[in-house]
């Protein structure tokens, strides 16, 4: 019981960007999952993360744009069983919705999910929850951690479940 593309109120698809970089622990790990307490971190930094706010996770992983095998994680190309790239946790997903209620999430990797999940949780989570997630984000590196307005429009395909994003930011 979730929006589809063509239900996603346009208020929904305007917000304040939170900016939350993990480039450091993503050079240690490249399966890391956004953590609350990397949140948490951020809030600490910068304020509480707003209601109706797009959390974009800045891991670097656009760097390896366009070389497939170091984008994905993989030399197989179209096996999934081989995927390699961070994402959101469960839990991080959980904390955004249920205690942030945010509208949005973003990341600079083919997923939400990192790349060896079979499970999906973080879709599951988000999307129960009407909260869109939107991947394959360019350019996060000419973010600042807060102060961007991120306006996200997809095409408006009645029915639809995912689609090309037209992403823009206003910077402060």
């Amino acid at each position: 019981n979730h929006h589809t593309l063509d239900e996603i109120p346009l208020y929904r698809l305007v917000g304040p960007a939170v900016v939350v970089d993990v480039r450091e622990a993503v050079a240690k790990d490249r399966d890391y999952r956004l953590t609350v307490d990397d949140l948490k971190a951020w809030e600490t930094r910068h304020g509480r993360i707003p209601v109706g706010a797009i959390v974009l996770m800045h891991s670097g992983w656009g760097r390896y744009w366009p070389d497939k095998v170091k984008y994905l994680g993989s030399v197989t190309s179209g096996d999934t069983e081989t995927l390699h790239f961070p994402g959101f946790s469960k839990e991080a997903a959980e904390f955004l919705v249920t205690e942030r209620k945010i509208d949005g999430v973003g990341i600079d990797t083919a997923s939400i999910d990192h790349g060896p999940s079979k499970d999906f949780l973080v879709h599951q989570i988000l999307n129960g929850a009407n909260v869109y997630g939107l991947e394959n984000v360019a350019s996060l590196d000419r973010l600042p951690a807060t102060g961007a307005t991120v306006i996200a429009l997809p095409m408006k395909i009645k029915g639809g479940t995912g689609g090309p994003v037209r992403i823009i930011a206003l910077l402060p």
